[in-house]
């Protein structure tokens, strides 16, 4: 039998409780002989425990933001989901750059940006065209796209 690998996506929530916890929660045959540290997981509906250095290492954390909830959707066999996640990437990607370069103006970046100032404006004007472009194509294609009225 061929063996076929699959990349799962799915939310993950995770409480710290610590193993002396987890064995009472009855989890001491993931425990074992371990003492310290861990969380408790839910995900799908079922719960589990590991240990911090476990989760830490083995667990890939996206932080619920505005990209991390995309990941879903941009693996979606529904291409308009794939279109709405491509845009909602886009437009958190545009307006975080914005936001940089306006603290850039105004002295307040808590950093040296590498590259110049006229590639970051460069990369502005790209990603508004692109977004034009999506905004253009949700019309024809009727796909419906939150928050297509902003102004940078």
């Amino acid at each position: 039998m061929k063996y076929m690998e699959y990349i799962s996506i799915y939310p993950v929530s995770a409480k710290p409780m610590d193993s002396e916890t987890a064995k009472k929660e009855g989890y001491a045959d993931l425990v074992q002989d371990y003492h310290g540290e861990g969380y408790e997981l839910t995900y799908e509906g079922c719960k589990s425990w590991c240990t911090k250095s476990e989760f830490e290492k083995e667990m890939p954390l996206y932080k619920l933001t505005p990209l991390a909830n995309t990941i879903e959707r941009m693996v979606s066999s529904d291409y308009k989901e794939r279109f709405e996640a491509e845009y909602e990437q886009l437009l958190e990607r545009l307006c975080s750059l914005n936001r940089m370069v306006e603290k850039w103006d105004k002295g307040e970046l808590e950093f040296t940006p590498t590259c110049p100032r006229e590639i970051y404006d460069r990369q502005i004007r790209a990603m508004k065209d692109y977004l034009v472009i999506l905004i253009e194509r949700a019309g024809i294609e009727k796909v419906e796209l939150k928050g297509t009225s902003y102004k940078f």
